[in-house]
């Protein structure tokens, strides 16, 4: 599996569903629907915005909010595509931080 593809989706009630999905390819679907969609082989983003607005597509700043979330899927995909993965977890004063280090095997 290649990319991570994540849809939020906003319900009558006015709550926000977030759904995930790890794909081999990019469908047009994907690129008019989703979110956010991360690309582990190339280690970039193609698509990245919440509630129509566009935020920067920034690989390090979207990697390392969402590995808090999704850290066994990101090790996953990482592994899958031919890179290791690496998370350091250090204290803090407001409790743990999360820092992720890439490289390539």
């Amino acid at each position: 599996m290649r990319y991570f593809v994540i849809t939020y989706l906003k319900k009558p009630t006015g709550k926000i569903d977030e759904a995930t999905e790890i794909t081999k390819r990019v469908r047009t679907r994907d690129i008019q629907c989703a979110s956010v969609i991360m690309d582990f082989k190339e280690m970039k983003i193609i698509k990245a915005s919440v509630n129509g607005s566009s935020i920067p597509p920034d690989w390090d700043t979207i990697h390392d909010y969402y590995i808090q979330h999704y850290e066994n899927v990101f090790r996953r995909l990482h592994s899958e595509n031919g890179r290791s993965i690496e998370i350091v977890k250090s204290e803090t004063d407001s409790g743990l931080d999360t820092k992720t280090e890439t490289a390539a095997s």
